[in-house]
């Protein structure tokens, strides 16, 4: 079956047509629909409406978002797009296009990234998935389902008591705070340990992710200490998943990571300090199990799993 889908991010919306297959694979790209500095629901929608207007034919449509989902597909609030709360697209879509009542199938971009990758992988046992970007969501699927309730919650586990830094969430402390991609961004330079009366120039710019990237690869040691810093907490919530659910692998996606592999790859950097902080804080006899590798979709994953969930066949 061909599926539009999309993938509504903060920044820019993805699309792309998905065959689910077997095998389930993206066989067009389409244009990323970029959106304005401060986006709105507005942007989102009239982006949308029409991609679809000049669409290629799809028998249903897919959609990735960011933000908390109700039970019935509705977006109840993505706090990082203005006035985009209580959207039922399906409703909304139908009424511009008749032909696609009942072929609307909305899910968190977290969760439809998760089901890409428990599906790659088979489709069994114990999947955990962490979406890494500005901020951290994810989802947990096991006995052949998503867990409910899962995308928000794995980027606002606790892994630090100290921290001052306050959450969307309202709280402090959350993983999402320290290991995502602000944390990086904001934590260049990191503070000083040579001395305690060395100081860091004031900064006049916060460096983008890429620029970082950049940095850390080309051999600037504060670039990498600061994305070795971010993975040490991330390591820190894995090993609280590992802990608790004791799940056959945990990966990792999202632009996020796909900049942390870039800059120092798989065996450095990132990654490698929060295989480190995983293996110090889970309990030993399932550390010596753990699995916490890059996801096998880096970043199409929400595309593919949302298709994959629009399908007749496919299962919340």
């Amino acid at each position: 079956m061909k599926i539009h889908a999309f993938d509504i991010g903060a920044s820019a919306i993805k699309q792309a047509i998905v065959d689910t297959g077997p095998p389930c694979q993206i066989v067009t790209a389409l244009p990323v629909l970029r959106l304005p500095p401060t986006p709105t629901f507005h942007a989102v929608q009239e982006r949308i409406l029409a991609a679809l207007t000049g669409a290629v034919d799809a028998e249903r449509v897919a959609i990735a978002t960011a933000g908390a989902i109700d039970a019935d597909g509705t977006v109840i609030r993505a706090g990082a797009i203005q006035g985009y709360t209580r959207i039922h697209w399906p409703t909304l879509l139908a009424d511009f296009f008749p032909d696609l009542r009942g072929r609307v199938h909305v899910v968190n971009d977290g969760a439809a990234a998760t089901w890409a990758e428990y599906q790659r992988r088979g489709g069994h046992g114990v999947h955990v998935h962490f979406a890494l970007g500005s901020g951290i969501g994810g989802a947990i699927a096991l006995g052949g389902r998503l867990a409910p309730g899962t995308p928000a919650g794995l980027g606002h586990i606790l892994v630090d008591n100290t921290s001052t830094l306050r959450c969307s969430c309202s709280r402090t402390g959350c993983v999402e705070t320290l290991a995502g991609a602000r944390a990086i961004r904001r934590g260049y330079p990191p503070p000083p340990t040579t001395s305690p009366r060395t100081t860091t120039p004031p900064r006049t710019r916060v460096p983008t992710l890429a620029e970082l990237v950049h940095k850390s690869r080309a051999g600037d040691r504060a670039a990498r200490r600061t994305f070795e810093a971010a993975g040490h907490w991330l390591g820190i919530a894995a090993a609280t998943i590992l802990n608790i659910l004791a799940p056959d692998v945990i990966t990792i996606g999202g632009g996020l990571a796909q900049a942390a592999l870039s800059a120092a790859g798989p065996d450095d950097g990132y990654l490698a300090a929060a295989r480190r902080a995983l293996q110090t804080h889970a309990v030993p006899r399932l550390a010596d199990r753990a699995v916490l590798i890059p996801a096998a979709h880096p970043t199409d994953g929400p595309l593919i799993g949302a298709a994959l969930l629009a399908a007749p066949d496919g299962d919340l």
